[in-house]
């Protein structure tokens, strides 16, 4: 066994855990238990973010574009829709958010 370990990078794919907390709320299922994952950078490790970006990136969003990548678990990506957070001090913060009906992951990225 090594005597030393170096660091152990860890990457968050996930919006500020409020955000996730409140997802229970909007109809995220299990939003504290799932996998997240910021769909740019789900599309930008499959090299299909440009073709995602292209034309009429909302209809990506709310699905109405054919898309062509795939899920973690093969089904088809989720249409992913805008929701607006209110914080206590009034500041409001925009997300498009979709979760996989199959695996659960939810997809989210800013709006």
């Amino acid at each position: 066994m090594p005597s030393h370990l170096g660091p152990i990078e860890i990457v968050c794919d996930a919006p500020p855990y409020s955000i996730i907390q409140a997802c229970a709320r909007i109809g995220v299922g299990s939003p504290e238990d799932v996998r997240w994952c910021r769909m740019s950078h789900y599309l930008d490790e499959r090299g299909a973010f440009g073709d995602f970006l292209t034309a009429q990136p909302w209809k990506s969003f709310l699905g109405t574009r054919g898309n062509r990548t795939q899920c973690f678990c093969g089904k088809r990506l989720p249409a992913l829709e805008k929701c607006t957070f209110t914080f206590i001090t009034g500041r409001e913060v925009s997300y498009f958010i979709g979760q996989c009906r199959r695996c659960r992951t939810v997809f989210w990225d800013d709006a």
